[in-house]
């Protein structure tokens, strides 16, 4: 039986955690943002757990031997409506929703979910009163498995978008910060031009898409700036090449420092070269929304995946956390 750990509210922007247990500890965190206007955007995970060590993120725990359980779809659908309702009814009225698979694992690494949860998007629908479904996911590509996600994207027409998490265009730097990655960089750019070029040659896909989406380009670079690890000179000339080459937008998701790294101060800098080095190319700047009660990018309750190796100030601080932004239980 699923069971619901609460719902957390970030009061500087709306933002509503949800955090259940769906047996042996298995958690399942879902988000709600309110940054878009026009539709609902729902932040989901498509695993229990994340082991693929990138070093950016706050899940990354050495002293957790935890195996990354990929969450099956009747999970996720319950969570998902769980999320979305209070008392069985939708929290919001908008007609559009973003099933964003962004929060904790790999897409690459659970397709099977997906494509199940695409397919009874009609009960979605009829469930929560929403005309229009998109989807996206953020990936740092750990294998060429992109290429099965086109296949299914243009077999089933989902309008999906792909956000690819670079943060560094040279390879052994990123094999370094991103060490479960089994691409090289000019690979995974040509896996991200390939795909584009797939939907948008597909005109009932492409219709779809554009209606859940900003633009008709279903692609996007992800690039967060961290202090002396990713943001010097070498680093940007080689990311003005690339992206010259491969036309490919861009944005620069401001960084949730952790205990080792910090936020870069060279995000207009950056802006700015690519700017006149690739005059046309879309470049965006975003802070992630959620980051009181950790939906930000590579931030979770970390308190529910690491409570065994917790010490007793991590547990006071989780205590006083949750007393400020527990809003149902």
């Amino acid at each position: 039986m699923i069971k619901n750990l609460g719902t957390f509210k970030d009061f500087s922007d709306g933002t509503l955690k949800t955090v259940f247990d769906v047996g042996d500890k298995k958690i399942i965190e879902m988000s709600l943002l309110f940054n878009k206007a026009d539709k609902d955007v729902v932040c989901v995970p498509t695993h229990h757990f994340c082991n693929l060590g990138c070093k950016m993120c706050h899940l990354t725990n050495k002293g957790l031997n935890k195996k990354m359980t990929p969450i099956n779809s009747e999970d996720f659908m319950e969570c998902l409506y769980k999320s979305l309702t209070k008392d069985n009814i939708r929290k919001t009225d908008k007609d559009k929703l973003l099933i964003s698979f962004m929060g904790v694992g790999e897409p690459l690494l659970n397709l099977k979910l997906i494509e199940e949860v695409y397919k009874k998007e009609n009960i979605i629908k009829e469930k929560l009163g929403y005309k229009d479904i998109g989807y996206a996911i953020a990936t740092m590509m750990p294998n060429d498995n992109i290429l099965k996600l086109k296949e299914m994207v243009c077999r089933l027409n989902i309008p999906l978008k792909v956000h690819f998490s670079l943060h560094t265009p040279i390879d052994n730097e990123r094999r370094n910060l991103i060490p479960s990655t089994n691409v090289f960089v000019e690979d995974a750019l040509a896996y991200l031009v390939n795909y584009r070029n797939s939907l948008q040659s597909n005109k009932e896909l492409m219709e779809k898409y554009i209606k859940l989406h900003t633009t008709n380009d279903p692609i996007e670079i992800h690039y967060t700036l961290i202090k002396g690890v990713n943001d010097q000179k070498e680093e940007l000339t080689k990311l003005c090449e690339l992206l010259h080459k491969y036309n490919i937008p861009i944005k620069f998701i401001r960084f949730n420092p952790t205990q080792d790294m910090q936020r870069s101060e060279n995000e207009e800098k950056w802006v700015n070269k690519i700017s006149n080095s690739v005059p046309g190319l879309r470049i965006k700047t975003y802070s992630p929304p959620g980051k009181e009660v950790g939906s930000s990018c590579g931030e979770f309750t970390k308190h529910y995946y690491h409570e065994e190796i917790e010490t007793e100030t991590q547990k006071e601080e989780f205590e006083k956390w949750k007393v400020k932004h527990l809003v149902l239980e």
